[in-house]
């Protein structure tokens, strides 16, 4: 190895990370190089700690009394580390967050920017997905996410509760196809869908829960990457149902135009989630304020 590491740090990567090869790009470690620490920790403990498979590695009865020990262990170092580090009046550290492409371009890179020229030593990491991230797994700190969070064991704040999809094209669009009137008419329109695991969403749903219409369209484009159908909206391909926080600015200085606005459409509230099981250090405590504050005024002013 190039370095060596504490038993419970590569141990922690490699299950959190689900497998070795994982764990090492990590670390900057070759798969080999941790292969033969595990077989030497596991020989200094006498006992098995993984099961392994061809496709899969899981932790045994005995490797899992060590995750948790190990995981108290270094929870305890990161605890020291950071109150020396705010015994010094220094934020400092990495900070792994991921957000909707969007939402990431629009808001969160400007916010990154701004919280590490207040605090240079923090080393921001951002991932633009419109998939939902594993925390663990991916070593995420903080993320931003659409809906309500269903897994309880994150925690969650939420930054902007009452937003809502909204139906828009671009003006070059609305002057070639007229806006339609009714939810049924966006069947007659050319339709651009966000897809999931090449899933096009294509029940766009309309009223309240006494009256709810879902219109099932038939998209002429889809993409997995929700910045891209804002692109494609914008040249005048079609009509999008967005997040209206991803779209403000575009509403805002006339690229996109609404249509159906006396319809209410689905709520998509955006929150601010981090795992409930794990330290929250002060720079992440610091950056999750800051987001926070920045919302307090509403999206317009963030």
């Amino acid at each position: 190895m190039k370095a060596e590491l504490p038993n419970w740090d590569w141990f922690l990567r490699i299950v959190e990370r689900g497998s070795i090869s994982a764990a090492a790009r990590d670390l900057n470690q070759s798969p080999a190089a941790l292969s033969i620490a595990l077989k030497r920790l596991e020989t200094q403990l006498g006992v098995r700690l993984f099961q392994r498979s061809t496709r899969q590695l899981s932790l045994t009865n005995e490797g899992d009394i060590w995750y948790r020990s190990a995981r108290a262990a270094q929870t305890a170092l990161d605890q020291g580390r950071e109150a020396l580090r705010e015994v010094k009046g220094e934020l400092a550290g990495p900070l792994r967050l991921s957000a909707p492409s969007d939402f990431g371009r629009q808001y969160v890179l400007d916010w990154v920017d701004e919280f590490v020229a207040r605090h240079p030593a923090v080393e921001p990491a951002l991932t633009l997905s419109d998939a939902i991230d594993n925390l663990v797994a991916d070593s995420i700190d903080l993320a931003f996410r659409y809906g309500q969070p269903r897994d309880a064991a994150v925690v969650a704040t939420a930054l902007v509760p009452d937003n809502r999809r909204i139906v828009v094209a671009s003006p070059g669009y609305w002057s070639r196809r007229p806006p339609p009137r009714h939810p049924a008419e966006l069947a007659e329109h050319d339709c651009l869908a966000f897809s999931i695991r090449d899933t096009p969403h294509t029940a766009w749903q309309f009223g309240d829960d006494d009256s709810r219409l879902r219109v099932q369209v038939q998209p002429r484009r889809h993409s997995n990457d929700g910045a891209l159908v804002s692109e494609w909206a914008r040249r005048g391909w079609g009509v999008a149902y967005k997040s209206r926080l991803d779209v403000a600015s575009d509403l805002a200085e006339g690229r996109l135009v609404a249509a159906l606005e006396d319809w209410q459409t689905e709520p998509t509230p955006l929150y601010l989630v981090r795992h409930g099981g794990r330290l929250l250090p002060a720079r992440l405590r610091a950056f999750w304020d800051f987001c926070v504050d920045k919302m307090a005024g509403g999206p317009e002013r963030a």
